[in-house]
Order: structure tokens, then sequence, then C-alpha cells
């Protein structure tokens, strides 16, 4: 009893550390204010705010936790298929209704990597005995650059890998000590695919894929060594993955058939361009310089870092030679080959289509939507694996200062292992630019005050869109009200018809008009009359009730739409009159412009919108398109 109080009492004590420097990385919110500050409250941040406050609306509202047409209206989003992670966000409603979904998605970020650093200790703590190896080997995976990135994005789906030990745990179990129960193990497997599904069922799919390769990689060296002790443990692993397979059935088949064949099902290619998505072999080693960072130093414009863009796959000079030295040191131990080989396979297939592997799975279904540098989550617990193996046998090395004795001098060993600790985890740590930036949450006051007393029938459309990149919308909507339904947002849309009406193409056509008017790299529009004619059919193909354009004034440069003047007149030209002043926004009710839309020159319609004081006042460039059409008229008080 005593042994197991104090592992516990290690375990909680290792949780304090783990949780003291996660509020340090999120100092930020924490000494300023959680229930409105976040990293950024726009782009993937919006859209991991709706996701943590559906369900909290869901429950009090009788409403499904799987499917919404609250975003995405009219077709309503497929949550299981989405990026949502309902064994997240449905623990934390308490906070939710308490405080919002910027404080629970705040209270995720701060828990994943310490969930995460505490999993794996916990793995790591069946093949070592010295403490410090465990906690160290648990601060490398739960604070990994790959969570850090992640958690810069509040990913928290992606930050929080507390299942993967767990699932290794089963697995090392049933494969490799078979001590207890098969089926016991077998159910407890199937259990944690069920729960990883709903943290990411893209993770699961990389899990998935790890356990098939670590299976075969002890089968073949098991054949090497021996033939006959590979048989004597195939009925064992067989009832276990037997009862795995079963319970991972009972318990995913509604949720996994609604993702793949439920309303708005997950699309067979998610991400038609996944073949540009990768690491590179060079910042595996080596920080990411500017030509590394890519896509990511948009996104730093928007505020979204505090560290610096490691990419999802560093480990660093430091962490490859402490591996390489254990591994030459121990060369005897299995469990290091083992890991080594898993950490090469997964660090390989984590380089996409820059490597030959990849394109032996990417067209395999459900894998094909894997996004590659992904894969750098799972590799690296095979890295703190192989960390805190290495630690832990070197300070057990029979290592020591000559002629000396006594517990008061420090043993050589122990000074080795917290070299190797210092060699493989400070150049990260140094690397790091922390704590992360973060910045108060802008919602417009109509979403605030005016959102919440709508009628719910309502559906509203925004600028900037919602399924443009910023996709703030979503945050304006989950901290004011889910009352209305949004148009737009969401991450992944099913595979449109293969045969479009010309409505159908007309409407699609608009929202990617209002998506590069948001922040799109194409011409701004021009008010001609097929735009004009093209987005009001798309306001009553929608079923749109209202349009709303806030105001920007006091917003940051990196977190405004392209053309304020411009979104003001073009839904002006295309219902036919000019908005109402309402909370800070420039408002039309859709179902009071029943008229066609104007007709503006389009040398009139730029003027418009580039003149001075339309700059200073978005709202004359609608006086001024209504003038340039010969009428004036205006939105109903």
């Amino acid at each position: 009893m005593d042994a197991r109080r104090s592992r516990w009492t290690a375990h909680g004590l290792a949780g304090v550390l783990y949780l003291g420097l996660a509020i340090a990385l999120w100092s930020g919110v924490w000494l300023h204010h959680p229930t409105t500050t976040s990293t950024c409250g726009c782009g993937d941040t919006s859209l991991l705010t709706w996701f943590m406050a559906w369900p909290a609306y869901a429950l009090t509202h009788g409403q499904s936790l799987f499917f919404s047409t609250r975003a995405l209206h009219p077709q309503g989003i497929n949550l299981p298929a989405n990026t949502s992670f309902l064994a997240i966000s449905l623990p934390l409603t308490p906070v939710t209704w308490a405080f919002g979904p910027v404080a629970s998605l705040n209270v995720a970020a701060t828990l994943a990597p310490v969930a995460t650093a505490l999993s794996a200790r916990a793995l790591l703590l069946r093949w070592t005995t010295w403490q410090p190896a465990a906690f160290l080997a648990g601060l490398f995976y739960g604070f990994s650059p790959f969570v850090i990135e992640n958690l810069a994005l509040q990913h928290v789906e992606f930050a929080t890998l507390v299942v993967p030990p767990l699932l290794f745990w089963c697995l090392d179990e049933l494969l490799v000590r078979q001590r207890g129960r098969a089926w016991a193990w077998g159910l407890a497997l199937g259990g944690l695919c069920a729960l990883q599904f709903f943290l990411s069922s893209e993770v699961l799919v990389i899990c998935v894929v790890a356990a098939v390769l670590g299976t075969l990689l002890l089968v073949v060296a098991g054949l090497v060594r021996s033939p006959r002790a590979v048989a004597g443990r195939v009925r064992h692993a067989a009832v276990g993955l037997a009862a795995a397979t079963a319970s991972g059935l009972a318990l995913l088949a509604y949720p996994a058939w609604y993702a793949v064949a439920g309303p708005r099902a997950l699309p067979r290619a998610v991400w038609p361009d996944i073949q540009f998505f990768g690491s590179a072999w060079r910042t595996l080693l080596v920080p990411a310089g500017t030509r590394d960072r890519g896509p990511n130093a948009v996104l730093e414009t928007y505020g979204y870092f505090g560290s610096h863009p490691l990419l999802l796959g560093y480990l660093g000079l430091g962490m490859a030679a402490t591996l390489l030295i254990g591994l030459a040191w121990f060369h005897r131990d299995g469990r290091l080959w083992f890991c080594a080989g898993m950490l090469v396979l997964l660090e390989v297939l984590s380089l996409g289509a820059t490597a030959g592997p990849w394109r032996l799975l990417d067209h395999l279904p459900l894998v094909q939507n894997v996004v590659p540098d992904r894969i750098a989550g799972v590799a690296d617990l095979f890295a703190a694996v192989m960390l805190g193996v290495i630690l832990d046998r070197a300070h057990a090395s029979k290592l020591a200062w000559p002629g000396t004795a006594g517990p008061r001098v420090p043993r050589l060993a122990t000074l080795v292992a917290w070299g190797l600790a210092a060699l493989a985890l400070a150049p990260i740590a140094l690397l790091y630019r922390l704590p992360f930036t973060t910045r108060p949450v802008d919602v417009p006051s109509w979403f605030t005050t005016v959102g919440p007393r709508v009628p719910v029938t309502d559906v509203v459309v925004t600028y900037p869109f919602a399924s443009s990149g910023l996709r703030a919308p979503m945050t304006w909507q989950a901290v004011g009200s889910l009352r209305f339904s949004l148009v737009g947002g969401g991450s992944i849309t099913p595979t449109p018809p293969a045969h479009p009406t010309v409505v159908e193409v007309a409407v699609t056509r608009a929202g990617v008009d209002l998506s590069n008017l948001s922040d799109g790299f194409l011409p701004l529009p021009t008010g001609r009359p097929a735009e004009a004619a093209r987005l009001r059919l798309a306001l009553h193909s929608w079923g749109a009730t209202t349009v709303v354009v806030p105001s920007e004034a006091t917003w940051p440069t990196a977190l405004r739409g392209r053309s304020v003047p411009v979104a003001v007149a073009m839904f002006t030209t295309a219902l036919g009159s000019g908005p109402r002043w309402q909370s800070d926004a420039w408002v039309w009710d859709v179902r009071r412009n029943p008229g066609a839309p104007l007709v503006v020159p389009e040398a009139a319609f730029v003027g418009c919108t580039t003149s001075s004081a339309a700059a200073i006042d978005p709202g004359r460039a609608a006086a001024c398109v209504l003038a340039a059409a010969g009428t004036t008229r205006t939105a109903a008080p």
C-alpha cells in the first residue's frame, strides 16, 4: 500500500509541475481574462470555439450532438466528419455553461499538454525506476514541438495525445508481456480507440497505421530470433485483438457510420492538395527557417504563434544525438531498437509526398485524408520512450567517481544521465518564444446585444464570410449566441455534386466571391450585374434573413477583411437597398428587399468603394451606389 501511495504521490507531483508549466505557457490568458482572451478570435480557433460551444447548447435545447444546421446553413454540419472533439467539449460543458466557450477552450488548451505528459510518464514507469527519467520523457512528449505548435493554434484535438501511450501500453500487454487476461486488455484497447475517435479520428487512423507497422516489426524480429516463440504468442494476441475489434465496433459502429455515411458525410478526399503537406528532412534536425514556414508565415500575421515555428516533426540535433548515444551504449536493449525502428518509419511517412513510402498508403480509404506531418505526433511517443529508457539505464549504469563512496558524492552515472537529458531537451526549449501570444477576442456588439434576441428561425450572413480563412463569425456566433443559424463555417464539406444545377453553380460561386472578398487573393468584386444577381440568388437559396457587416474601425489590421466599403456596396447592390446602422454594424433585412438588384455602372461602383469618404465611413459607399443607380432606397428601421 505504501509503494502504491508513493507512486500516486509522485504522479500527482509530476502533474502539478506539468500544470505549472502549462499555465506559464498560457499566462497571457490566466493573468488577464480567460473568458475573453485567446490566441486569435479567427481562423481555426473560431472553428474550435464553435465546436466547444455546440454540445453545451445542444444539451440545453434538445439538439443532436452529431449534427447541426446552426453552421453551414442550410446544409448543416456533421460534427463527427469534421474536426470536432466531443471527448473534450462534452465533459467541459459545465465550464461552457458557466463561463462561455472561450473559457472552456482555454481550459482544454491548458490541460492538453498536462494530460499528454502524464500519459507518457505512466507508460514509462513500466520500464523505468528512476523517477526523473519518466518525468523528462513525459515532459518531452507533452510539450513537444508538435504539441506546442498545435496549442498555438488551439488545436486541442491534436495537442491532446493522451490515448497513444495507453494504446501502446495495451498492445505491449497483448503482444509482448501477455501476463493478464487477453480479453480484458482487448476490451480496454477497443475502448481507447473509441475515446480517440471522439478526440480526433485522424489521430486514430495514424495510431492504427502505427499499430500495424509495430506489429509487423515485432513479428519479423520474433521470427528471426525464434519462430516457435512467435507461434506460442499468437493465441493470446488473437483473443485480445478480437476483443478489441468487437468492443471498438460496438462503440463506434454508429458514430463512424454517421461520419462517413450520415448527412453531410465525410467526402472521399478532404484535402485535394494533401500532397503538398508533409515535414522536411532538414526540419527534423534543425530549426525551421523562413523558407520552411510555408503557411505558418501567414498564420503568424493573425497573431497565432507565440513560439518559433518549429514545424510539427522537429526533434533537433540534441535529441538525435542523445538517442544515437543511448542506442549505441545500450545496444542489447530490444526496446530501444524497436522504438528506433518505429521512429524512423513514422518520420519517413510524415514526410508525405517527398518520400516514397507514403505513396503506398495515401490511396487507402480514410488514410488518404491524413495530413502526413501530423504523423510526427505519434512518432514523438517512440522518441520519448527511447529517451526515458536511455536516461534510466544511464542512471543505473555502474559509472562512478573513482575512489569515492557515500550518498553525498554525486555519482558519475547520475551526472551523465542529466547531461544526456540536457543535450536532448535544452536545444528544443531554448528555441521556443514563450509564453503564447494572446489577445482579447473581438466580438462585434451586434452579436452580443441583438444576436441573442433574434427569432430562432433567423439565418445570418456575415462579412467576413464564415467560410473564409478568417472564420471569425463562428466565434461571434458561439460567444454571443447560437440562437440563429449562420451561413458558412465548418472545416470539411462534402464532395460537390457531379452534375450541379445552374442555381447550385451560382450559389457556390457566390460563396467563393464572399470568401475572396473576406481574405482571398482574386480581384475584388466590381458590382457587375452578374455578381449582384449571383449574390442575391445565393442569399435567397441560403434562406438568409439578415446580413450583418460589422465596423472594423477598432480591429487589428491582420484580422480585417479586404474591404468593408466593397462589402457594404455589394450587399446594397444585390439587395436593392441600403443598410440600417444597428449596434455598430450595417444590417440588411433580406425579407424586406423583394425588388431586383441595382444596376450600377462598374466605374461608378469602383469609384464609390475606393473614395476617401468610403474609407472613413463605409456606409457612404452604400449611399453612393444607390445614387449611381438612381435610387435612394434604404432599409427599414
